[in-house]
């Protein structure tokens, strides 16, 4: 049989947080009350200090964070690729430039420096 997970809102779990924090009722009298385990606060409190207390990430949240990180994955790809076109292009002017394949002076610095 497959387990039964309870999910709470992120509204009750600051509340339950904010009667703990403020002194209005003991950590133990809160969870004995609420039907939760006190180390569950615990966990609560924790994940509020890290910035991570939030609700439940549904399936059709977790399928955009990787279709976000894909896309971010394929502009990279297509930045290094125009990158490299540019400079093939560069290069492609120079040489052109440059009287094909006959070795002068002139030249030997232009390729010099593209070597370099």
């Amino acid at each position: 049989m497959k387990k039964q997970y309870r999910y709470y809102s992120v509204e009750y779990k600051q509340r339950i947080l904010a009667e703990v924090e403020s002194g209005e009722r003991r950590q133990s009298s809160v969870a004995r009350e609420e039907g939760i385990s006190s180390s569950l606060i615990d966990r609560w409190r924790q994940q509020e200090r890290n910035g991570t207390l939030s609700g439940r990430v549904t399936p059709q949240e977790r399928q955009q964070a990787k279709d976000l990180d894909w896309y971010k994955k394929k502009v990279a790809e297509q930045a290094l690729e125009i990158d490299l076109l540019k400079k093939i292009a560069a290069y492609s002017a120079r040489m052109k430039k440059s009287n094909g394949c006959i070795v002068t002076a002139r030249n030997v610095v232009r390729l010099k420096k593209d070597v370099g």
